[in-house]
């Protein structure tokens, strides 16, 4: 999964010249659309699937606005903060009553905390599991945001309409074609750049194009990504966002 960085309130300069406000706090949370597309791409947060209108992405709240603790929400304070936004599908935002799941921020992996790229691995066949060579804490708040929004679920465990696993396994057969391509030169790094931005799948492009320096860093340069975390002297291999931390993830 794509870690993320979130732009800090004030005032950006958008590619076209036009401005645009990241605010604290929003009358509507719908209101923040626009700027977390500035922020984070036409990219759900979680399956990292692109959309073209803005009106299929939601904006996601990280700490659920409908969870109730003795009948009181008990994230309402921050409905409409920016600093509890995320951009999310459908698919993700509605996965098995996630709105009314509590969500702690430091016992769950988050793109915006963690490096969530270190979180899992991705495979052929459209499979993505809780990275094994986590351990501890790391791994459990790994599992936690994999059961969160579904995203482990295979085709049979999946929801009629949930065709994340189908995508993602169409993504890595494309990544591949495309890396043989582009290992003997039949392909360039703008054509894969386009590929990801009109389909998504950004974690499974990096991860096929492990050893492939210049594609990797032009990965990194998608809007919000996280370059903190991953190495540039190796690779672009990643590495820990939270050194020191109990989780370093």
């Amino acid at each position: 999964m794509r870690p993320v960085i979130k732009l800090k309130p004030g005032s950006y300069i958008k590619p076209d010249g036009t401005m645009i406000d990241v605010l604290s706090s929003y009358n509507k949370y719908q209101d923040a659309k626009p700027a977390l597309v500035y922020n984070l791409g036409m990219f759900c947060s979680y399956c990292e699937e692109a959309y073209h209108q803005q009106r299929d992405l939601h904006v996601e709240h990280v700490q659920p606005k409908g969870y109730e603790e003795n009948g009181i929400k008990i994230y309402a304070h921050i409905e409409k903060e920016w600093v509890n936004f995320l951009l999310s599908c459908a698919t993700c935002n509605g996965s098995d009553n996630k709105g009314k799941k509590n969500v702690v921020l430091n016992e769950c992996h988050l793109p915006h905390l963690n490096n969530t790229f270190k979180s899992f691995v991705y495979k052929s066949g459209g499979v993505v599991e809780v990275n094994p060579m986590l351990r501890g804490d790391a791994y459990n708040h790994a599992k936690r945001l994999l059961d969160l929004v579904g995203l482990g679920k295979s085709p049979e465990e999946s929801r009629p309409g949930d065709t994340r696993y189908r995508k993602r396994s169409t993504d890595w057969d494309l990544a591949l074609k495309y890396r043989r391509k582009y290992d003997v030169g039949n392909t360039d790094i703008d054509t894969i750049l386009d590929l990801v931005r009109n389909r998504g799948g950004w974690s499974i492009w990096f991860t096929v194009f492990k050893g492939c320096d210049e594609v990797r860093k032009a990965l990194l340069e998608f809007p919000g990504t996280a370059r903190l975390c991953f190495d540039p002297d190796n690779h672009y291999e990643p590495i820990d966002r939270n050194p020191g931390l109990a989780d370093p993830t």
